[in-house]
This record gives C-alpha cells, structure tokens and sequence, in this order.
C-alpha cells in the first residue's frame, strides 16, 4: 500500500481559509430523450465462448469482470426484484436495458425472473454487445445502438481481417462517450440523476484533457499505463505497441473475491489504494485538558470521477479516527466499526443519499425525487473534515491515525441480501499518523 506523507504542523487558524474548496454541486434532474428501442433477437448476437477461441486472453480477462456478470450480480438482482413488486413492475426495464442489454432488446423481460432469458442475454455485457455498438444517442439509460452482424467494430485503426468476422475501425471506442450509455443513471420519471460517472468525469481536468475511461479502465494497473504491447488474438502475426485489457476493474473487491476471480480482486484493491491521499493537519502543542480539532484533508488524487462514484448508497466510503495516549490507552475515536459491522454514528461517511417525495430519505432508487446529502469527493480535488479531540489531562503524547476505509456493500444491502458483514472486505485506501505534544 502507498504511504500518506508528511504530517502538516500548522495552526488551525488557517485550516478553516482552506475548507470549501473541492466542494460538491448536487446532482440536478434532467431531461431525459431517447431513440425508440431498437428491437433485436438474441440469436442475432455472437455468444462470448465462441470469442474465446480466437481472443483466449481477453475472453479470460472479461469473464472476471462486472461486465460478465451483471445480469447474474446479487445486489442488482434483489434490487431489480424488490423494485419490481414495489412499482406493479413499471421498473421492469429500467435497470434490465444495462445490466441485461441483449435480454431487454430481446424483449424477454419481463418477467424479472430471468424464466424467459436466453443463455445469450444470461452473459451480461457481453463481447458482441459492446462490439457491435456503432452509435451513442445520449447519455445514461441505455442510450447505445447496435448494429448486430458479421462486421466487428473496435478501437484499432488497422484491424487484422479474419475468415470468421469481418473488423472495422470505431472511433468511438476509443472514446469515453462510449460508456456514457450505461454509466450515467437517470431516473426515468422524474430525470434525477441518480449516478453521474460519465458527467463528473466530463466535467474534470481528465475530461478537459481527453484522458477516457479506456485509459485508466483497460490499461494495466491504477491510472494510466500505457504503452502494453501485445497481440489481440491469439497467433497473431502483428504485435501491437499497445493493447486494451478487457479486466475494466472499478472498484468491488467483493464481489470479484466472492466470484473466484482473485487477481481482478486484486487489481480492484489497487485501484482504491490509488484513489486518495490523506493529509493530516495537527497543532505543535497543547496544554493539559486542552480539546482540539484535527484537519484531515482528503484528496481524490487517481481517480477520474468523484469518490465514491456509481451508486454510492450501496456501498460504504468513511474516516477512521483513533486517538491513544503515550500508553495505548485509546483517548477518543470515530468510525471505528462496531461488533455487528455498523458505521458508528457521528462517523464521517461519503457518499450520496436520496429523498421521496414526503422528504425522507429512502434507499429505493425508484421512489428518490431529489438529493438529500451530498458528500463526495471531486476529481483532483480535496475535502477539509475537522474531528474534535479531547484534551489529554495530564503532559504526554497524542498519536493520532487516520485511515480512509471503502467496503463494496454497505451493511444494510448486506442484511438484505442475506451475506453476512464479515464476509465483505474493508480495504484500506490510505492511512497517516502523526502526534500531539501536550505539555
């Protein structure tokens, strides 16, 4: 893990000049227009195992990812269910258009049981899906067309030809317009924007400078790594100075470890590990019995959307405080997890919570009208969180460690899914310490 660095020493007086800046903007509801649905057979679409033969690596690589499984994920299936029943099933293909494209094009939900998908659509976000894609109409909601056949589309501007398919240069593969269409989530009703992966990117310093999801999501390792040669079929006479991975690790530890793919695992830790920087804020000196505020500044420093991103109420993103006296004793502490896995409240937490239409808050996506709580971290930017401390009665030291802790599932989604807390993992995104001399 990467190391937080240099514990700032310096009055608080000035910690407060610096605390609005990396402020969030509340997501706002929009206007939503598509194209009419396009109506496609699923025997129209290339099953994924039959890629496998020619592209072997890359075929190894997509079957560990989000993509593969999004029509099998637990938390999307109990959430599509739930909200199913709740709304008389006018939710049906809302989430489905995304998470099971080729089955809603197929018109084989509903129902939302999955008794009438066929073992096409059961792959998810698959090969085919994406590289049949000739057209992008807007942003969120499914807004991809496709163009289902023998020629592929991808990234290459001098596609090797092959007897099984014909291949053509897409420039918008090469863009992050083409993930616009599935990450960005708006609700269909109302148009609240309910995740804004694509938008917050857009309007970052990466936006401005054209660094794509591609770029950090299918190069090796956190951010951009490029260049990484290889072949993109197997036996291929050309090797290419750069090539796309098709791992497109985000950030669930979870559900990759869960599913046996231990190194896609991996690289999800790495990619929260690589995320933000800690800085920590504390005063020379103080007196005995003397309380006061420490300055933690969180800066999303690798990552090309805010921190959390996607649909934050489903996971968990807090502080971890603890405060020990020169003998361990522990003095103060805040976000340290209860016996039962629960974030204590008082803890700072990041993440986006939504309102119905009476004004409290609800975790059903479908019922959500507006913003409640906003809290995120923006690209390239920073948030000032202040903890009080206790004074320390009598001359000594205060340690003080801060940790930034991420969970894939949060524990209420945990409980309703029926998995057990402990089974989640907390990574350990980064960590600082420093001390207090009291005398």
């Amino acid at each position: 893990m990467k190391k937080a660095t240099g514990v700032s020493i310096f009055l608080l007086g000035s910690l407060f000049l610096l605390s609005g800046c990396g402020r969030v903007q509340e997501p706002e509801a929009v206007k939503t227009s598509s194209p009419p649905k396009q109506e496609i057979a699923s025997n129209q679409f290339e099953s994924a195992h039959t890629c496998q033969y020619c592209h072997q690596k890359i075929y190894q690589q997509w079957r560990g990812t989000a993509h593969a499984s999004s029509s099998t994920n637990p938390v999307f299936l109990a959430e599509m269910r739930r909200t199913s029943e709740e709304t008389g099933g006018a939710s049906d293909e809302f989430c489905v258009s995304c998470h099971i494209p080729v089955g809603w094009l197929a018109a084989e939900i509903p129902p939302v049981d999955g008794s009438r998908l066929s073992d096409m659509a059961k792959q998810g976000v698959s090969c085919d899906l994406c590289h049949t894609t000739t057209a992008v109409t807007g942003k969120g909601n499914a807004a991809f067309q496709l163009t289902p056949g023998r020629t592929k589309f991808g990234p290459l501007a001098d596609p090797l030809q092959t007897p099984l398919h014909e291949s053509a240069f897409s420039e918008l593969h090469t863009q992050a317009d083409f993930c616009s269409s599935c990450h960005q989530i708006i609700h269909p009703q109302n148009g609240l924007v309910l995740a804004s992966t694509f938008s917050e990117w857009q309007q970052s310093s990466y936006g401005s400078r054209r660094i794509s999801c591609q770029d950090c999501h299918m190069t090796p390792g956190p951010g951009v790594n490029k260049p990484n040669p290889g072949v993109t079929a197997t036996g291929a006479p050309k090797v290419r100075e750069h090539t796309w991975r098709h791992d497109m690790v985000g950030n669930n530890v979870f559900a990759m470890r869960r599913a046996g793919f231990s190194a896609h695992a991996a690289r999800a830790e790495e990619n929260l590990q690589a995320a933000a920087v800690l800085f920590l804020g504390l005063p020379a000196q103080l007196s005995p019995y003397q309380p006061t505020k420490i300055n933690i500044r969180i800066r999303n420093d690798g990552a090309g959307h805010y921190l959390p991103t996607g649909l934050s109420l489903f996971k968990d993103m807090w502080l971890e405080v603890v405060c020990t006296n020169q003998s361990g004793q522990v003095i103060h502490s805040s976000g340290v997890l209860t016996e039962t896995g629960a974030i204590p409240d008082g803890a700072v937490v990041f993440g986006t919570s939504f309102a119905d239409a009476s004004g409290e808050e609800t975790d059903n996506l479908w019922e959500a009208v507006k913003v409640l709580r906003e809290h995120r971290i923006p690209p390239q930017q920073y948030l000032d969180e202040f903890v009080e401390i206790p004074g320390l009665p009598l001359p000594g030291t205060l340690n003080i460690r801060v940790r930034l802790l991420h969970r894939s599932i949060s524990l209420q989604r945990a409980a309703q899914l029926g998995i057990s807390i402990d089974e989640v993992p907390v990574v350990v995104m980064d960590e600082i310490s420093g001390q207090i001399t009291v005398r």
